[in-house]
């Protein structure tokens, strides 16, 4: 194969050796001889290795992408070089392979304005869509993507672009391989003049604006709103485009709404478990703020319920959504973590009945034995515990009050809890011990945990890894009375 493709594709033969590095023929290198090599005076220039490079004899050298090395002689297609940790072993490296940089320690000195220690793209972007900087903003950083190399990073309207900047074995920089310079200063000022070539002009440097990198920051360009899929009192929510690419849930706030805002993304950054919904990045830089997450393909479990696929439910579908709920609750309990607004709207449903809880903006995490809600907090007083709409006590328990109702939407498909009271009505019957009625589609073992969830003393309530056990135990009676038919 190696043959073949070097005789009839030579124009490929620096692809070619870097597949299959080549030989050194003719010359046959021993341990000796490297070892009376180094001792004769030789170039001890440092060098980046570009790519990792696996020995095939005892005379090369094993090498990590990134490494610095030592070179110690120019031996033509290949260089004779020595470690700078451990035992320093030397050895033979595909030239190839390596950069060499103009500095001891791997590093180009630039002393302007335009050049930052960005650690990442991210981060450059972010300070390139940061005020004051504004279209034909730029910067030069080191590259995160091929060490030893540059990019150069151009703000153009409403997107950046990235440039690598590449660094040849003989220490010149380039973007083109045509175009070819001596410092990173000169292609800098050879691309002002020169903009149309990458087409992006390159107007002023950037400006250093100081922020706390967060490892979740996207920029805003990255993403598309494409559908609304909802709204509510701190924003909307709507099914978008990650790179044009994948498809995400962007759930969109404004600054005003800053407190519900750091909850939900404290709680998703933090939470990991198969019934939580994920979440893969945040915009918070301008308005409005994004909260990117998995896109659930069914929508809330509400919608679900009430579309043409909740009639079709059977008990063993419905036990299977609720049990899923509470694994999830059971993380959230022993994180320690009240969610505060479960309930039917904030369970997500996927492929094959995956269901997840979402809408973490009321979450707290629990420090002592309760929370204690501001008397001005908007609680779903459907949802909410008798102690909470009385005392404003909220516990784990009072989420377990909610997951109760949340089980009577379930096999209800939807229906509104309470429903022809308005919220005073429903907050007198329940504090007088009133309780929702057992669904026609329910079956005794499913409404009798429904009532342990509504017990009114808190600590008669079963816990959520209780709920789970039954709930598992009744999925298993399901499962044998299917096997018997």
């Amino acid at each position: 194969m190696e043959s073949f493709l070097r005789e009839h594709l030579p124009c490929f033969n620096c692809l070619w050796d870097r597949i299959w590095p080549p030989k050194r023929s003719g010359v046959y290198v021993s341990t000796v001889d490297l070892v009376i090599q180094d001792n004769y005076p030789s170039r001890t220039d440092r060098v980046t290795a570009l790519y990792s490079f696996n020995a095939r004899s005892t005379h090369e050298l094993t090498i990590e992408q990134g490494e610095e090395l030592c070179m110690i002689s120019d031996e033509g297609e290949y260089i004779l070089a020595r470690k700078l940790t451990g035992n320093m072993e030397s050895g033979l490296v595909p030239a190839s392979y390596v950069a060499q940089s103009s500095l001891p320690g791997g590093h180009y000195t630039i002393q302007e304005p335009w050049y930052m220690e960005v650690a990442s793209r991210n981060d450059a972007e972010r300070l390139l869509f940061s005020s004051p900087n504004a279209h034909g903003s730029f910067l030069v950083r080191p590259s995160d993507s091929t060490p030893g190399h540059y990019s150069l990073s151009v703000r153009n309207e409403d997107k950046v672009s990235h440039f690598c900047i590449s660094v040849s074995p003989g220490g010149q920089f380039y973007i083109q391989n045509e175009k070819v310079f001596a410092s990173i200063e000169k292609l800098v000022n050879f691309y002002k003049t020169n903009w149309k070539l990458i087409k992006s002009p390159l107007l002023k440097p950037c400006v250093w604006v100081a922020y706390q990198r967060d490892q979740w920051e996207r920029p805003r360009s990255e993403f598309k709103l494409v559908r609304q899929l909802g709204a509510g009192n701190f924003g909307e929510v709507w099914e978008g485009l990650w790179n044009n690419k994948d498809k995400v849930a962007i759930k969109t706030f404004k600054q005003a709404n800053e407190s519900h805002l750091k909850n939900e993304v404290d709680a998703l950054k933090t939470l990991r478990h198969r019934n939580l919904i994920q979440l893969y990045a945040v915009c918070s830089v301008g308005e409005p703020v994004y909260i990117v997450t998995e896109l659930m393909s069914k929508g809330s479990l509400l919608q679900f319920l009430k579309g043409n696929e909740g009639p079709w439910l059977t008990d063993a579908n419905s036990t299977h959504i609720i049990s899923q709920v509470a694994e999830g609750m059971a993380y959230l309990e022993n994180k320690h973590v009240l969610h505060i607004t479960l309930a039917a709207r904030n369970v997500l449903v996927g492929e094959e009945l995956l269901c997840k809880i979402a809408d973490f903006g009321l979450a707290r995490i629990l420090k002592n034995d309760f929370y204690l809600i501001d008397e001005v907090t908007t609680v779903p007083v459907r949802w909410t515990a008798p102690e909470v709409l009385t005392r404003y006590r909220y516990t784990a328990k009072s989420d377990v009050w909610s997951f109760g109702i949340v089980m009577y939407e379930v096999f209800m498909l939807g229906r509104t809890p309470y429903l022809g009271m308005n919220n005073q009505e429903v907050k007198d019957k329940v504090t007088s011990g009133y309780r929702l009625p057992k669904p026609d589609d329910c079956s005794p073992d499913i409404y009798n945990l429904m009532l342990e969830c509504w017990q009114k003393n808190p600590n008669r309530r079963p816990s959520f890894f209780e709920l789970v056990e039954k709930l598992t135990a009744i999925q298993c009676s399901l499962q044998l009375k299917s096997w018997c038919i």
